[in-house]
């Protein structure tokens, strides 16, 4: 009965400890959790010399608004020290003095120290601690001898010691120089906010990158890519995503626009067509060189073919005593519903059996039905219906 006793105490004291080791470690658990929860800081601390009595402003500097976070009267010493909750994504933050200026960029718990000359502040000054601070150190140096080039290069052409040709071409390799050496902080780390700095740099309130060049553009889409996998709720993340998407779509329709202007001027020799004519006759469209000719491609029982008709019966009147002539290509599948529509038509119609699969259409681009293009007298294409604002003065101007 004793050992019956004294072994229930020994077992309510060994769950005691139990109890009592298990709280021990759950707290020691929260305490570590809780550190590692801890929200990250950015401390700035530093050396001003030459600003005594200046007030040094720690400011964020956001997208749509400047925040003062705090800011200290410099004494003889010139020693400062700022601290302030780093958010999610990475931010700018900016020492002002006055006017004058030191940016900084963060995306991570770090300290970072400066040291600078009142007199001279934002132009010379020491920066480590970040890698990123110092590339923006960098680039702030770089925008300022772009800077100084420029305004430079400005003087002599107001001056009349270059010519304007000059100034220009000089003033291309400035900018050429710049974009060079911001580029190599741009892809060594993208998703650096040094990289975001590089893009939006700015000379007289002009942007050095320019997201509507297609060279420059893929220096944005390199940052706005890696933006938008790490921080893709940013605010600044979601705007350079839209800035380089928008000038994508403006590069592909400068290209396209290009790519269609070379195709119409590769195509200025006459592309031959030979189709046979109500009656079976082949008429080449080559026999009506030395000839204005309207070369349509149409479909007669489309709805739109009876007035087009009507339209171009007019303009046939008017020009064909002069040298113009229209030779029309019908796409139309049935054969009878085009000789019927075409039988009181005093230009020349001819059909292909092939339709919407006609080799033709490739041949001179065809996109849609109907569209015409405008031949000169010596058989080259002069325009096609959308280059054609007036199709009355383009046939006058060819007559």
């Amino acid at each position: 009965m004793a050992f019956t006793t004294e072994f229930r105490r020994f077992v309510v004291h060994t769950q005691k400890s139990m109890r009592n080791r298990t709280l021990f470690v759950s707290i020691c658990l929260l305490v570590l959790l809780a550190g590692c929860t801890r929200t990250p800081k950015l401390e700035v601390e530093g050396k001003i010399t030459n600003a005594t009595g200046k007030v040094l402003y720690f400011e964020l500097f956001g997208m749509d608004k400047t925040q003062v976070l705090d800011s200290v009267q410099l004494d003889k010493d010139g020693r400062f020290k700022f601290k302030t909750n780093l958010p999610e994504a990475p931010e700018f933050y900016r020492l002002r003095i006055d006017n004058r200026f030191i940016h900084l960029g963060a995306d991570s718990a770090v300290i970072i120290k400066l040291n600078a000359d009142g007199v001279n502040f934002g132009n010379d000054y020491e920066v480590s601690g970040s890698k990123c601070c110092e590339d923006i150190r960098y680039l702030s140096e770089l925008q300022g001898h772009t800077l100084m080039s420029v305004d430079s290069l400005s003087a002599l052409y107001n001056s009349g010691q270059i010519s304007q040709a000059d100034f220009q071409d000089k003033l291309l390799l400035v900018f050429d120089k710049h974009r060079d050496k911001a580029r190599k902080i741009i892809y060594e780390n993208p998703r650096s906010p040094a990289a975001y700095f590089a893009l939006f740099q700015r000379l007289h309130n002009y942007l050095i990158f320019d997201p509507y060049d297609a060279t420059d553009n893929k220096s944005y889409a390199a940052v706005a890519t890696s933006w938008d996998t790490y921080y893709t709720n940013s605010l600044r993340s979601k705007h350079l995503k839209l800035l380089t998407l928008q000038g994508m779509k403006e590069i592909r329709q400068k290209r396209d626009a290009r790519k269609f202007e070379i195709q119409e001027k590769s195509k200025m020799s006459l592309f031959e067509i030979k189709l046979p004519n109500l009656y079976g006759k082949t008429i080449p469209l080559s026999a009506l060189q030395g000839k204005v000719v309207l070369l349509d491609f149409t479909v007669f029982q489309a709805d739109f073919s009876p007035s087009r008709n009507l339209f171009f019966r007019e303009l046939y009147h008017n020009y064909a005593e002069q040298g113009f002539e229209i030779y029309q290509v019908s796409l139309d599948k049935d054969e009878q519903l085009w000789k019927t529509g075409a039988s009181n038509l005093p230009w020349i119609c001819v059909r292909d059996k092939n339709s919407v699969q006609s080799s033709y259409l490739r041949t001179y681009n065809v996109q849609s039905i109907p569209t015409y293009f405008l031949i000169d007298r010596n058989g080259d294409i002069a325009l096609r219906d959308v280059m054609v604002n007036d199709l009355n003065k383009e046939i006058l101007k060819l007559l």
